[in-house]
């Protein structure tokens, strides 16, 4: 493991979630999926396993399956105690079928297109995927833009997003803005971990003034970009 990549890992342990999102947000596509009782979920790069927890929490009786490719994330996942099974694992190449797919916020990592084709072969029939994806909102500000255009060169519009997985042959079924407490929340416990390390080391101090710099502009410049979460269907 690099430094810089340890550096990573340990500002963002021991958080509740590793990205913006909400427990409500969450429930809404659920409301909307309905996956049947019985069915199989995967929370596709699970992190510590927030989304996982609420998964088990909503679906009793499903069985609730979450893989992540860091084995501390899991290690954090299984602390949960939650009636659920992790796996360290490729988010693209789950084992078995799924009733829905949840991923919040690792699509980037892959492209949307590159995505949905490999969970197209791990839905049953009338399955479903969902994903929060951050986008543009509105015309971007200059600082907003310079930002993004480094940290995520691929962000696209909300429309322009909807429009590639329908060109992926999918139906899109909700896209749903998380809005400014979905961002909050996550940045307020991570404003704890970069007070907690912040001068353990030059390493460290520049993957934390890295993401100072995201909060800085998520305090002054928020709207024009959120993240969107969307619900989608083959067809």
């Amino acid at each position: 493991m690099s430094e810089d990549f340890a550096a990573f890992m340990a500002l963002y342990s021991g958080l509740p979630r590793e990205g913006p999102g909400t427990v409500d947000s969450l429930l809404n596509v659920l409301d909307i999926a309905d996956p049947p009782p019985l069915g199989r979920v995967l929370d596709a790069a699970c992190g510590s396993g927030a989304d996982t927890e609420t998964l088990t929490r909503a679906l009793p009786n499903a069985e609730i399956i979450g893989v992540d490719s860091q084995p501390a994330f899991i290690e954090a996942a299984k602390a949960r105690g939650v009636r659920a099974e992790f796996q360290v694992g490729d988010m693209l190449w789950p084992a078995g079928d799924f009733d829905l797919i949840w991923c919040a916020g690792a699509v980037y990592f892959f492209g949307v297109e590159t995505v949905l084709e490999a969970w197209r072969g791990h839905l049953r029939a009338g399955g479903k995927v969902a994903f929060s994806e951050v986008v543009w909102r509105g015309p971007p500000t200059p600082k907003a833009k310079a930002f993004w255009c480094e940290a995520y060169p691929h962000m696209t519009t909300q429309s322009a997003l909807t429009a590639r997985i329908e060109a992926c042959g999918f139906k899109v079924l909700s896209a749903e803005p998380l809005g400014r407490a979905g961002w909050e929340g996550y940045y307020a416990a991570l404003r704890e971990n970069i007070a907690r390390l912040q001068g353990q080391s030059p390493v460290m101090d520049a993957v934390i003034a890295e993401t100072q710099a995201e909060i800085a502009l998520f305090d002054s410049d928020f709207g024009c970009y959120d993240t969107v979460v969307y619900l989608a269907e083959p067809l």
